[in-house]
């Protein structure tokens, strides 16, 4: 009988952990990007536990330059780590094929971490952590709502929201549009501050509130300090924003 309860016990323990672990964020295959930074991109996909990264981008003299990273089996379903590889002297566009070669098969240390499945942040060679997110051309993507609703809200979507996206992007990551009634033009009117509020179950008035700030046009995430600060400030929330 003892032995039966401390087995129960044990497998109630396990449930709990397994319970509150947090969700992990597999990336979205396709182009990625930081809105804030465009002319620089990365194409993810993950395969089978395994993640290739490509980036596009330019050299210190202006010149076109690509990265490759992987296939190397992730962390875990939410990071990558691995290594930037250089390739040069490959295909032209029109001219006979060339096999490219490996420039440089270390430039530096690669992670990434994803923080919902079209958003998550890189770390780059020397420290610096950029900010990406799916790069959405064919308008809103992942099942926008004109209506949000409790579901919108927790913290793993707050945290997502990142300085330089566009609107359509804050969009998909909450997953409904924002109240127009509560967009508001402040700082002399550039800039923008746009609101989405949703129902707290059981409540009739109490609401989860996320707001962001934006420029002028309302279209980019923007640090109303203007980079004063060592600590940019473009959101904010109601603070009973349920964790998960």
């Amino acid at each position: 009988m003892a032995f039966a309860r401390h087995c129960f016990k044990l497998f109630s323990s396990l449930l709990l952990l397994l319970c509150a672990a947090p969700a992990l964020a597999t990336p979205e295959t396709g182009w990625w990007w930081n809105a804030a930074e465009g002319g620089r991109g990365f194409t993810i996909e993950v395969q089978d536990g395994k993640m290739f990264m490509a980036g596009f981008m330019y050299d210190d003299n202006g010149k076109a330059i690509w990265y490759a990273s992987g296939p190397t089996q992730m962390v875990n379903d939410n990071t990558y780590v691995g290594v930037w590889q250089q390739y040069g002297g490959g295909q032209s566009l029109n001219g006979n094929y060339q096999s490219p070669t490996v420039v440089n098969a270390n430039v530096g240390n690669i992670t990434l971490t994803f923080s919902s499945p079209n958003s998550g942040t890189l770390v780059l060679p020397n420290g610096k952590q950029v900010a990406l997110t799916r790069y959405f051309f064919g308008g809103q993507a992942g099942g926008v709502t004109s209506k949000c609703g409790s579901s919108n809200f927790n913290t793993t979507k707050y945290d997502a929201i990142a300085l330089g996206m566009s609107l359509d992007q804050v969009k998909n990551i909450i997953g409904c549009t924002n109240d127009p009634a509560y967009t508001v033009s402040i700082n002399n009117g550039n800039l923008k501050r746009l609101n989405w509020n949703g129902p707290v179950p059981g409540s009739s008035t109490t609401l989860y509130v996320i707001t962001v700030y934006f420029d002028a046009t309302g279209s980019t995430v923007t640090d109303i300090r203007g980079g004063t600060t060592s600590q940019p400030y473009f959101k904010e929330s109601s603070g009973n924003l349920p964790r998960n």
